[in-house]
């Protein structure tokens, strides 16, 4: 039986027992888990210091041979889980036979870390370096993208591109055009290729509008000058 008291230490109990690593190896199946002692060490404490004396002791009655896992708190209350053995093994016909000594204490130390971990609700973790750590651990977010610098050679190329996808038919737009890759350029070499590649359209220019190629072409000419003495 339990009662109020018992149930409360019982709470408290679990709630400063931490997670039992799994640090040793099952060969037959190739998994890690807690052996006995990892949780007795987890349990023992906790549960000792709010009043409750640990017992595991073997019986048996009409289903088999168990062993019984009792927590007996101070007040009175108690709290038990039972284990039942394996302790037979069946040969090739089929045939039982009872467990040598060796394989009934490995049956004995399975059922009393069962039980244990069902009585108490301890949970188990993989060992795998950050398990043992109680405290929280605030992760760094991840760096923010920094925003790229401009590239005055892309902006360069970009132009170029615009222009072979849609050409200017008009005068306006031919000095608009030339007007905005000689502001993107970036080398002397781009406002020489810009005089070479838009000659004719400097005399298109011209024919329609001669004050407005004059000043374009003194923009050439300021700007090949800003490019040669290293100004931006």
């Amino acid at each position: 039986m339990s009662n109020k008291e018992a149930i409360a230490a019982f709470i408290k109990a679990q709630s400063e027992m931490g997670k039992a690593v799994k640090s040793a190896t099952n060969p037959f199946h190739r998994s890690k888990y807690a052996d006995l002692e990892t949780v007795l060490d987890v349990v023992t404490e906790p549960f000792n210091n709010n009043g409750f004396a640990l017992m595991q002791t073997g019986g048996s009655d009409e289903t088999g041979k168990y062993i019984l896992t009792k927590l007996t708190h101070t007040s009175g209350g108690e709290f038990e889980s039972k284990i039942y053995l394996v302790d037979q093994f069946k040969d090739g016909e089929n045939n039982l036979w009872p467990l040598d000594m060796q394989h009934l204490g490995s049956a004995i130390t399975y059922a009393k870390r069962y039980g244990l971990q069902a009585l108490t609700g301890l949970a188990t973790e993989d060992d795998d370096g950050n398990s043992t750590m109680r405290n929280s651990v605030v992760k760094k977010p991840p760096p923010k993208p920094q925003p790229k610098k401009p590239d005055p050679e892309a902006e360069h190329d970009a132009a170029v591109r615009e222009e072979q996808n849609s050409a200017p038919t008009t005068p306006q737009q031919l000095k608009e055009t030339i007007e905005k890759k000689i502001k993107l350029a970036s080398a002397t070499w781009q406002i020489k290729k810009i005089q070479q590649d838009h000659n004719s359209d400097f005399q298109v220019i011209k024919k329609h509008n001669e004050k407005e190629a004059a000043e374009l072409a003194a923009y050439l000419r300021t700007r090949f000058e800003q490019l040669n003495t290293g100004e931006r």
